[in-house]
């Protein structure tokens, strides 16, 4: 296979970088295009807010839909789904856009990750809750940046 071919495949897009995001926002949109947000605090240099309108998600009750947001713009779509039969379905649902994702030990635990973006799904295994947490990786390494440079400059 000729060079630029295998360069081609490693940087072709993977569906987590074409989506980039959950719930019908994409990471990186202004916060300003988000209505029902009540504040949650700071915390790693992002402002957190709990959504207000986000219920359900492609049939799946969600018990809580956080996001954060770094210099206005969105970091983090992190979510909570409660129970065996909504986790179950979400997994199944992250799977249908994103493709199996990689277990991360025996737990039900997979990570999904891009050159743009990264999805954890993180199913407690006696609650049988799931956290699942979408973060920017262009954000991230900004944020990165920038604290590096505010500690430099101390």
């Amino acid at each position: 296979m000729p060079f630029a071919a295998i360069l081609t495949l490693l940087w072709a897009q993977v569906p987590i970088d074409s989506m980039y995001g959950l719930l019908g926002h994409r990471l990186e949109s202004p916060q300003t295009a988000f209505t029902g947000l009540i504040p949650k605090g700071h915390f790693q240099r992002k402002s957190w807010f709990r959504s207000s309108v986000d219920t359900v998600w492609e049939g799946i009750p969600l018990a809580e839909v956080k996001y954060a947001f770094y210099k206005g713009k969105l970091h983090t779509i992190q979510v909570r789904v409660e129970g065996a039969e909504a986790s179950r379905a979400m997994l199944i649902l992250l799977e249908t856009y994103f493709g199996q994702g990689k277990q991360e030990g025996y737990a039900p635990r997979y990570r999904w990750t891009g050159q743009k973006a990264t999805l954890l799904y993180d199913q407690n295994i006696l609650t049988r809750n799931t956290e699942v947490r979408m973060e920017s990786l262009v954000l991230q390494r900004e944020l990165e940046r920038d604290a590096y440079q505010e500690f430099q400059g101390r």
